[in-house]
């Protein structure tokens, strides 16, 4: 899978630049606090500033510190999530980063990417069901066996495949308030949603708990947006149990495919549409552009 950190990664957001800003603050924090002791007109003999200084600096030492944690905790959950793969469990995407450009969040969209590659290799060659067992959707392992190059061809001079991810938003609130068990007939709900108005197509997964993948072949990209606002305004209005309609919310993210782009590159860019789209705070549809 191609992967370009130059291009993906604004350096505004590179954890490098996050890291100096932190240490750059803290170390001054002795500085500043002698500054405004001196400014303000207070005590200046010896045991005073020591004790400014002393202050300040574990204070320096501890933001420093819990920033850092916290910086470093995408990274950190990244490492547990590959060693419980690893260690023959199952590769749990929700708990990871994968929202933003920094280089944290380009590696585990690229990790997550190769794993539901690998993941694809291994049911095909198990011979085990490519099926999501509570929508009835394919799962992510499919989609990402999905031969894009068997497709119809594309048209002279245009696009004809797109990728669509969306997201359930309030999945998980819904499993808090309501219990797991309304959570999971929403997501029924929105997987029968889902066959109605992606039909006749057949191409659509979810992906993992809350994501969703369509894959339009050959449909402008107007019939696109008219099945996407469609499969949107449904999922608003769904009724299951004591969940009223505006519950659920989606957001959406399209990327057109280029070339001979193969299906995990195209459903990353498709990714990065869908976080851009979080980032800006829309619940309707964001297209990445080519």
């Amino acid at each position: 899978m191609g992967l370009n950190v130059t291009q993906g990664t604004s350096w505004r957001r590179s954890i490098v630049v996050k890291i100096f800003l932190v240490c750059f603050v803290c170390i001054h924090i002795p500085l500043i606090a002698l500054l405004l002791n001196f400014g303000t007109g207070a005590s200046s003999n010896a045991l005073s500033v020591g004790l400014v200084v002393l202050v300040a600096t574990l204070i320096g030492t501890i933001a420093c510190l819990a920033t850092m944690w916290w910086l470093t905790l995408p990274l950190r959950n990244l490492a547990s999530a590959i060693s419980q793969y690893r260690a023959g469990g199952t590769f749990t995407e929700e708990k990871l980063s994968k929202h933003g450009e920094d280089e944290i969040s380009v590696v585990t969209r690229a990790v997550c990417g190769m794993v539901g590659e690998i993941s694809a290799l291994a049911e095909r060659v198990n011979g085990q069901p490519a099926l999501d067992p509570l929508t009835g959707l394919l799962n992510a392992s499919a989609a990402y066996a999905v031969p894009l190059p068997h497709l119809p061809g594309q048209v002279d001079g245009g696009i004809d495949i797109i990728v669509v991810v969306f997201e359930l938003e309030t999945i998980e609130a819904v499993s808090a308030r309501h219990g797991r068990e309304v959570a999971d007939l929403s997501l029924v709900a929105v997987g029968d949603l889902v066959r109605h108005h992606f039909a006749p197509r057949q191409i659509a997964a979810r992906m993992s708990g809350t994501t969703f993948m369509l894959l339009f072949a050959d449909d402008a990209p107007a019939v696109v947006h008219a099945c996407c606002e469609a499969i949107r305004r449904s999922v608003e209005q769904l009724e299951v149990g004591l969940l009223s309609p505006g519950s659920l919310k989606l957001t959406f993210g399209l990327a057109p495919r280029r070339g001979d782009e193969a299906m995990a590159d195209l459903l990353h860019r498709a990714d990065m549409a869908l976080f851009r789209a979080k980032d800006t705070l829309r619940t309707g549809l964001e297209t990445l552009k080519p």
